[in-house]
């Protein structure tokens, strides 16, 4: 099992289980959640993420970024799995979040669904695939904040509630910031291993210093979001995640990137299930 978890990454899964349980909130407080749409859209989210991680792993190796000597995803120089194996579960997980969502989008008549569905899979493959790899243009953290903020919250609010919910979008910000948080750690880890592949990613334009700033507005600016709730009670809740985050910009500040990577994550899942819970019960 821990095998399985290292492959596939499984720290990350916050970045797909709070959007979910976001867009399933927002939606509740607009009169509608069905526990079977959840369990289908949390599964379908899993699905294509741990897919992605797996396409990221696959062609950051191929191309030469992820080495025995450096890289902290240990799948392949491992040979924990075969490249060929990991891009042939890749495309299977990739192919059932996929019936999933056209289940989805059948079962609740939300054909809208169907392009937020392929925008997300566009940025999950393109994200280090094909000659374009948008991550190393400097472009991966708009991606992820697309396909994790806006996309998962408001596509899991559109199953629920059939509709657009613009409470949904505005939830999604914090959330897609916390979540890129994630993402740069990990290219502020893999600064000069990128560089020396001659890839660029936002932390190696940004340089040392100014990546580091920049990690600490993402894990600090989604604070001010639930200040803007109509009830005071999502401020309070994700409050209560302001040391972890400050101890995150002590590791930032250490340059304690192996550790800050899964540490982020779990920074994800605190502060948007206390998020969740604050909308609950605001």
């Amino acid at each position: 099992m821990k095998k399985w978890f290292i492959i596939l990454r499984a720290y990350s899964w916050p970045a797909s289980i709070v959007p979910v349980a976001l867009g399933s909130v927002t939606a509740w407080r607009h009169g509608a959640f069905s526990p079977l749409n959840f369990t289908l859209t949390l599964t379908a989210a899993l699905l294509v993420h741990s897919a992605a991680n797996l396409a990221n792993t696959y062609f950051d190796f191929r191309k030469g970024v992820d080495r025995k000597e450096t890289a902290d995803d240990r799948g392949l120089v491992d040979g924990l799995i075969s490249p060929a194996s990991m891009l042939k579960l890749s495309l299977g997980l990739f192919a059932a979040g996929g019936a999933l969502g056209l289940l989805l989008i059948l079962k609740n008549r939300v054909p809208a669904l169907l392009w937020i569905g392929a925008g997300g899979f566009a940025l999950a493959w393109f994200y280090t695939a094909t000659g374009f790899a948008y991550k190393y243009r400097a472009l991966g953290e708009a991606g992820i904040f697309l396909t994790f903020g806006p996309g998962i919250v408001c596509g899991t609010a559109l199953i629920q509630t059939g509709a657009f919910v613009p409470e949904a979008l505005w939830a999604s910000v914090p959330a897609g910031l916390l979540i890129v948080a994630i993402l740069h750690a990990n290219n502020m880890r893999d600064i000069r291993s990128d560089l020396e592949s001659e890839f660029t990613t936002l932390a190696a334009a940004l340089g040392g210093d100014k990546a580091t700033k920049f990690y600490y507005a993402l894990i600090f600016i989604p604070y001010l979001f639930p200040l803007t709730f109509t009830s005071v009670r999502p401020a309070v809740f994700c409050a209560l995640s302001i040391p972890l985050a400050v101890k995150l910009k002590g590791m930032a500040a250490k340059g304690d990137f192996s550790a800050l990577v899964p540490q982020t994550a779990k920074l994800v899942a605190v502060y948007g299930l206390l998020l969740t819970a604050g909308l609950y019960f605001a």
